[in-house]
């Protein structure tokens, strides 16, 4: 009996949580629900102001002498003589000799023409002699009028014409003479040699290389929008008095950065088919410091053949902006934040980004509000909560 009863209880225990759960499923207790309201998002502003900015531009190139030749002589002989400078990498000034050739058979050749000019000479003195003395027979003796033989003129003009030949002859001789010493046509630099003392040379053959020693030039590459900010002196629109642009050449040499300074004096006013860019030229005056003491010689040498950094001075331009790199999204749009606290997206002209900056031309109006960073893609008319960057 005592049994029944407990079964009873347990049965009406587990029928009375059944019953409980199945009004629970049908029925759940209702959870009182809140609106949710978005937050708008916080975003850093900066205040837009024009400013007068100086425009450079960032370009590369290579150090190579203005005027490079060949040394080629212009005789035939044996070497007697060449000068100590002339090895390379050696210096020379102009007019400084730097071979000898032998002039034994120039020397020859000069003593020759000079006593067939002498001959010439004569023989024109005779043949005047001998036409006036025609002349004045003619006067006493002859009638009517001489012919120019009577007169020996076609004989006196073959004289004139033979010393004539005679003495060009003699010009040559000692212009060839003149050609076996070889000397420096600039104040330069022997790049390289390939002759010896002693070697026979024919005409033509090469002595070696030299380069001039008082210009360096770079040939510099500019895109064609950057050009529009640089000063080059022999553009048709420029007038004679404008200078080129100052260039500021860096680079690492003998362990340390160096700078050099050159001033733009041409383009070379071709656009390059692959590179879309205009090769400009920038001087750089007495590149090996010669003419300067030891101690700035040593400190301001620009070696031919260097790879340097150039940074060109170009115009100031009024009324521009410079931004934060973050301030520019896609497409040049800059979001603006109205006095509503709304997105606004304004189209704007860059004119340059460089490193973490943007440098704007158009499209922006002193005291807007520019979102610079807290949304990667914002939204024309969505609000935010702007807050000024320190």
């Amino acid at each position: 009996m005592k049994a029944r009863k407990q079964l009873f209880i347990a049965l009406f225990v587990i029928m009375a949580g059944i019953v409980a759960a199945m009004i629970i499923v049908r029925m759940p207790p209702q959870a009182e629900q809140q609106p949710q309201v978005a937050e708008p998002p916080v975003v850093q502003t900066i205040t837009a102001q024009p400013q007068r900015l100086q425009m450079t531009v960032q370009t590369r190139g290579r150090v190579r002498a203005q005027t490079e030749i060949e040394v080629i002589t212009g005789v035939s002989g044996n070497i007697t003589h060449v000068a100590p400078a002339f090895v390379s990498g050696g210096f020379f000034k102009k007019e400084d000799l730097l071979v000898s050739i032998d002039p034994a058979e120039y020397d020859l050749r000069v003593a020759q023409a000079q006593a067939r000019v002498m001959e010439a000479q004569y023989q024109l003195t005779r043949e005047e002699a001998e036409a006036e003395q025609a002349r004045q027979e003619w006067r006493q003796l002859g009638e009517g009028n001489p012919s120019p033989l009577n007169l020996r003129i076609p004989q006196l003009k073959e004289k004139k014409a033979k010393l004539a030949a005679e003495q060009e002859e003699l010009k040559n001789a000692r212009l060839l003479r003149q050609r076996t010493e070889i000397r420096a046509p600039f104040n330069g630099r022997v790049r390289t040699k390939t002759i010896g003392m002693g070697q026979y040379l024919n005409t033509g053959d090469v002595l070696g290389s030299i380069y001039s020693s008082d210009l360096a030039e770079v040939r510099l590459p500019v895109n064609t929008q950057e050009l529009s900010w640089v000063d080059v002196p022999d553009w048709p629109s420029r007038s004679a008095a404008v200078k080129g642009a100052e260039v500021i050449l860096s680079a690492n040499y003998r362990g340390e950065i160096q700078t050099w300074r050159g001033r733009i004096v041409r383009s070379e006013g071709a656009v390059d088919e692959k590179t879309g860019m205009v090769m400009i030229v920038a001087q750089v005056s007495d590149p090996f410091g010669l003419r300067g003491n030891e101690q700035d010689r040593a400190a301001s040498i620009l070696p031919v053949g260097l790879y340097v950094e150039a940074s060109i001075e170009g115009r100031w331009l009024e009324g521009v902006y410079v931004l934060p790199a973050g301030a520019l999204l896609q497409d040049d749009r800059i979001a603006i934040v109205d006095q509503d606290n709304r997105v606004r997206l304004h189209h704007v002209t860059v004119l340059k980004q460089v490193h973490e900056q943007v440098i704007v031309k158009e499209g922006l109006t002193p005291g807007e509000r520019i979102m610079v960073s807290g949304l990667l893609h914002p939204v024309e008319g969505m609000s935010v909560v702007p807050k000024e960057r320190p």
